[in-house]
């Protein structure tokens, strides 16, 4: 006989996973070690492995006392996981409670949602805003496709699934921070650099046509070591034993690094650097001539341009024009970024070919109090624990000296300050904790978290490809890394002979000019194309705001403009290629499809101050893609070269 029941609350879970639904459906529970007892306030209580699952002294009295001290309860950007359904109870006081939040449901046994689902609706996985999971793949990309910048990850969970459960409770809430850090980190990464990091990459084309690629460097550097620096607090720690031994290894050092390396005299063979901000204040102290440089296409224009040994191209998978600039080149290697500038210096040092790679810096935690090596640009934060408040906490050692360092990049005083104190406000918000080289819980934050499985899985994928290459961790006390043996850069000295440093300024640009030289023609045409369409809508829009001004209705000739600017927006909804460049490099208020379906027209005075609007963002665009244009004009006559 069909259980409606059970086929009621499956359907709601069909919905959002019906892989989920039908696991839960095809099991038998006759077997499983579950039993239906009560309380001594006469409620329904679940048996599991001989433990209540809910308090014999009242199921809805426990729900409410946990719920009660939960804090923040109306905070709209929480996600509230909450790990055990057991019979509902928890469930319903939770949701009826925070009803603005995302209520994520983690039950581990499956067993427990057949029983429960097959003999009580539960009302609350019918509304939107809950949905239910059981493993942590399904987890992740839930906490992904429901985070923003701001969401904050709590976790509720019965006194039984602590006893039963404490390990997977702990793993649970790791996974879904890290989820929801992932969502930060390509946020920031992509978007919120994106506008910019689209405009550097065409100003830059033509020295990434000039410019030779860190695959032609190719296995050069093959039984060698490498050092790859970053600025974590252990750094510091070994500037004396690497200032020393400078000769025995190549250096690749990350951007925020360069000061404190020039300060003590230590010059590294590559400079790395993936920011599309202005970091030209960090090379203050250097003159980039005596340097090899490894830039990312989007990299700040101002260090693109800077007169170096050498610049090499890193070109990643996740390049913000990679579908055009790595085909236009036609790139195959396996290039990524992941928002970490150390990571692109690993894989150079990698795809360079050394046989054994050091990573110093790379703490990824904040270890003996310290944020990131003295002496670097942010060396005046702090991570100490706060015995009021029972945490950690970042801090700025000196404030007025951390803001100033913003100062460097065209900042004003009252702005410098302002964006030190956000960043310390953000940083204090996505604190984690993760484990050490000695096992024990350090703080670091949620990025860090995601950038340490990252290595990971790096370090596992270079050993599977080339089993024979040492991978060394000399960030010592700092965050466990697997993959990399950890081991004091002291250790290791003594072992290594003197490096010849290899001439590479004789290296140029290998690519296939002519196809290279017709994928920037096509695009020209484009983006002239474009550029036309937009000045024509820009001149029909204003039309259209001046006739609804005069008019106060809309008129024949208003319906033939609309229907005009309708069709040019068409033509460049279809356009995917060019019009993806658009949308992400402006960041506009709508998307091409939202005006492609605006068709309100019952209120004038919001219609015309949606076109003003469109106008103002249709000027911009205009403006930036001037700036393509003339980036891709540039670039022409370096490719025949």
């Amino acid at each position: 006989m069909e259980n409606k029941v059970l086929q009621k609350n499956l359907d709601a879970i069909s919905k959002y996973d019906s892989t989920l639904a039908d696991k839960i459906l095809m099991l038998d529970v006759e077997k499983s070690n579950l039993e239906l007892i009560k309380t001594s306030q006469d409620e329904y209580n679940l048996l599991f492995n001989n433990i209540p699952l809910h308090s014999q002294n009242g199921a809805i009295l426990e729900a409410k006392n946990i719920v009660k001290n939960i804090e923040n309860k109306d905070n709209k950007n929480s996600v509230r996981l909450l790990y055990g359904l057991g019979l509902g109870y928890l469930l319903d006081e939770l949701y009826q409670n925070i009803k603005n939040s995302k209520i994520i449901i983690y039950e581990p046994n499956l067993d427990i949602l057949k029983l429960v689902f097959s003999i009580a609706e539960i009302d609350a996985i019918f509304h939107e805003n809950v949905i239910l999971c059981s493993d942590k793949e399904k987890l992740t990309k839930h906490v992904e496709s429901i985070s923003n910048e701001n969401t904050e990850i709590t976790i509720t969970f019965l006194s039984s699934y602590k006893e039963l459960f404490f390990d997977d409770i702990k793993d649970v809430l790791n996974t879904a921070q890290k989820a929801s850090a992932l969502y930060v980190a390509n946020k920031n990464t992509f978007f919120k650099k994106a506008p910019l990091a689209y405009q550097n990459t065409f100003l830059n084309l033509k020295n990434i046509f000039k410019n030779p690629n860190i695959s032609d460097l190719r296995g050069i550097y093959k039984g060698k070591t490498a050092l790859c620096l970053s600025a974590g607090p252990s750094l510091k720690e070994n500037i004396d034993i690497i200032k020393e031994n400078q000769d025995k290894f190549v250096i690749f050092a990350v951007n925020p690094t360069v000061k404190l390396l020039a300060q003590n005299n230590i010059k590294p063979d590559f400079i790395v650097d993936i920011e599309p901000h202005n970091t030209t204040a960090q090379f203050s102290l250097i003159d980039p001539k005596d340097y090899y440089f490894i830039l990312e296409g989007f990299c700040c224009n101002l260090v693109s341009n800077f007169e170096t040994k050498k610049t090499f191209n890193y070109l990643s998978n996740a390049n913000f024009l990679n579908f055009w600039l790595r085909d236009c080149l036609k790139l195959n290697d396996y290039l990524e970024t992941f928002g970490t500038v150390s990571y692109s210096a690993l894989m150079s040092a990698y795809v360079m070919g050394f046989d054994k790679i050091i990573v110093c810096g790379q703490d990824l935690a904040y270890k003996d109090g310290a944020c990131y090596a003295k002496g670097s640009q942010y060396g005046d934060l702090e991570c100490i624990y706060d015995e009021n408040e029972k945490k950690y906490v970042i801090k700025a050692a000196d404030f007025e000296s951390y803001a100033m360092s913003f100062k460097a990049n065209g900042y004003s005083d009252e702005l410098s300050r302002e964006i030190a104190k956000n960043n310390i406000e953000f940083l204090n918000k996505n604190l984690y904790t993760v484990k050490s080289q000695e096992g024990k819980d350090i703080p670091t934050q949620t990025g860090y978290a995601l950038f340490i499985e990252k290595f990971e899985q790096i370090a596992k994928r270079i050993k599977e490809e080339k089993p024979e290459i040492e991978l060394i961790n000399s960030s010592t006390g700092a965050a466990q890394i697997n993959g990399f043996e950890n081991k004091k850069l002291l250790e290791i000295i003594n072992d290594l002979e003197k490096i010849e440093k290899i001439d590479l300024s004789n290296i140029n640009a290998n690519f296939d000019k002519e196809y290279a030289k017709n994928k920037v023609e096509k695009m020209s045409k484009e983006v002239d194309s474009f550029y036309d369409y937009f000045a024509e809508i820009n001149n029909i829009v204003q039309k259209i705001i001046k006739e609804l001004e005069i008019k106060k209705i809309i008129t024949p000739n208003a319906q033939k403009l609309i229907a005009k600017y309708k069709e040019i927006l068409n033509l460049i909804y279809k356009k995917r290629e060019v019009k993806d460049f658009i949308e992400i490099a402006t960041l506009h208020i709508y998307s091409f499809y939202e005006l492609l379906t605006m068709g309100d027209f019952s209120n004038i005075e919001a219609m015309k101050e949606n076109f003003k609007r469109q106008q103002y963002e249709f000027n911009r665009i205009q403006d930036v893609l001037k700036l393509y244009k003339q980036g891709l004009s540039d670039c022409k006559p370096f490719i025949l070269e």
